[in-house]
């Protein structure tokens, strides 16, 4: 198969899914219906796609070469490489789940702070969600957060006490309260990166953290939690 064919065949498939999803009129064009959609895999390829579109229509709507149908404008290799990997990102793309899924360990602000400590070191984790009694999450302990508090309960000498000394000790030294959103288990990753990149836009300052449960409701089980380095990490093989 011909480059060519290769790339209308992508091309095609986005274009059905972006007329099936926005319910557009017939006539809609392809540019059109890439900037009117509200899909975040659509939205972070905008650019791509509409270049794509003005290629497609030189492919579609110049004379054959000969009588072979050869197309007079052959896509190259990395640019049929790059839309039917763009394609299979829009219609079949990837969950959170399961790649951010795994059992989120969290605190009750009546825990020691010391018992918190080992198990972020344990674990490698920056940040600590702390439940309410009804387990849901009320707040969110990061390292940014210790680090306040050590600073500010530095002693004369120099030494830290933190034996007896409870969670809600730390909860005035968060700096940005309830900074933390939650997300459905099936959401795409770009659904996760668009959170984190309309907080930061619109907040000025990044999200500590989402959270994932069955239908993206506080009051459901925890299934996993999403960092902004987890979703930048995974936004580098897109």
């Amino acid at each position: 198969m011909k480059n060519s064919d290769l790339f209308i065949n992508a091309y095609n498939q986005i274009d059905a899914f972006l007329r099936k999803e926005g319910d557009f009129d017939s006539d809609a064009s392809f540019t059109y219906k890439v900037r009117s959609s509200k899909n975040a895999a659509v939205k972070k390829f905008k650019d791509d796609l509409i270049a794509y579109g003005q290629l497609r229509n030189v492919i579609v709507h110049s004379p054959k070469l000969d009588e072979r149908e050869i197309a007079i404008a052959e896509p190259h290799d990395v640019t049929v490489s790059k839309i039917v990997k763009i394609c299979q990102d829009i219609v079949n793309p990837r969950k959170v789940l399961p790649s951010f899924q795994f059992n989120v360990l969290g605190a009750e602000k009546g825990d020691y702070i010391n018992d918190i400590l080992k198990k972020m070191r344990e674990n490698s984790f920056s940040q600590f969600p702390i439940f309410n009694s009804d387990g849901e999450v009320e707040e969110i302990i990061t390292t940014n957060t210790i680090s306040r508090w050590l600073s500010s309960n530095i002693e004369p000498n120099g030494t830290i006490l933190i034996e007896n000394v409870k969670v809600e000790s730390l909860l005035t030294e968060i700096e940005y309260k309830e900074n933390f959103k939650f997300i459905s288990r099936d959401a795409s990753i770009f659904d996760a990166y668009d959170l984190f990149l309309n907080h930061i836009n619109s907040q000025g300052f990044n999200l500590d953290a989402l959270f994932i449960t069955n239908s993206g409701k506080k009051n459901e089980k925890l299934l996993g939690l999403i960092t902004i380095v987890d979703i930048a990490n995974e936004m580098k093989n897109t």
